[in-house]
């Protein structure tokens, strides 16, 4: 997969709030670097629990520009948490394959990223591992 067609992909994913489809441009180990927590993680279960959050969580989330430059991408981002505006960045590494391998995500204002991250804690916390689920 080219970056162009992760793209396309990912912003059809973000767009529809497409689970399946976003679980099949992301690979297996793929490491998210949050801003709101120290420590990266690699649980693709629970990436794509923290990137539906996002979703839900930030009001008239849109990506207004993108630059890429080989298998990195940048998306830029813009919506609203409690009514403050906000704005973020998607650092996007991708693998061979042109599968996701890292997300890097960075988000100011502060006092919007204290409102989200807040808010990002409970759903953060509401995630249940597929092993969960089934027990």
């Amino acid at each position: 997969m080219t970056p162009a067609e992760f793209l396309a992909t990912w912003h059809e994913a973000v767009k529809k709030r497409d689970a399946a489809l976003m679980d099949s441009i992301i690979a297996e180990g793929c490491e998210l670097h949050s801003p709101v927590v120290w420590k990266p993680t690699t649980d693709k279960a629970y990436l794509l629990h923290i990137l539906q959050g996002v979703i839900d969580l930030v009001d008239g989330f849109d990506y207004r520009r993108e630059w890429v430059d080989g298998n990195e991408i940048i998306l830029e981002f813009t919506g609203t948490v409690a009514g403050k505006g906000l704005v973020g960045i998607d650092k996007i590494t991708l693998g061979e394959d042109g599968r996701m391998t890292r997300l890097e995500v960075l988000i100011r204002p502060m006092n919007t990223y204290i409102e989200f991250a807040t808010r990002m804690r409970d759903h953060a916390l509401a995630f249940k591992s597929p092993a969960e689920e089934t027990a």
